[in-house]
């Protein structure tokens, strides 16, 4: 069985995969950002669609696969100059999410891309919690002076 079908990716043609085979990553210019979908599909009706495989599992998408998902919108659309109508979201049990990628969901990753350029150089956040398995994965550990781990 093909990665494709096994991973539930809709019907179309894959003209990038990051699963099947070694990709290069898109790159963002304007923003500053790359990225390696799983997938990109081209659909007849709906155009090049992102999809991203993820091996957990969830009721709703998160929003940080949203929002991943919303970046590879974003460089599908600078890297083939076509607009992006939607991405889809699968998750292990092989339930589907189709995402919009309208203007509040471009709106959200552009001031969170922002918020994150921010933090990054304003150097390591301030600790918000007294957990240490988040300190843990924390990828703010090698400069936190406020570090539980």
């Amino acid at each position: 069985m093909s990665m494709r079908l096994a991973n539930g990716v809709p019907e179309g043609d894959v003209i990038y995969s990051d699963l099947d085979r070694p990709a290069s990553a898109l790159y963002s210019r304007s923003l500053a950002i790359s990225g390696k979908p799983d997938y990109i599909v081209r659909d007849r009706d709906a155009g090049l669609i992102p999809v991203e495989i993820k091996s957990g599992h969830a009721r709703a998408p998160y929003r940080g696969h949203i929002l991943q998902l919303a970046a590879y919108c974003l460089l599908v659309e600078e890297n083939y100059k076509r607009p992006i109508r939607y991405g889809i979201i699968v998750y292990s049990d092989g339930v589907q999410h189709k995402i919009r990628f309208d203007r509040a969901l471009r709106s959200d990753l552009l001031m969170t891309l922002a918020e994150m350029r921010s933090v990054l150089e304003g150097g390591c956040p301030k600790r918000d919690h007294n957990q240490r398995q988040k300190c843990r994965n924390c990828s703010f550990g090698w400069i936190c002076e406020s570090s539980l781990a």
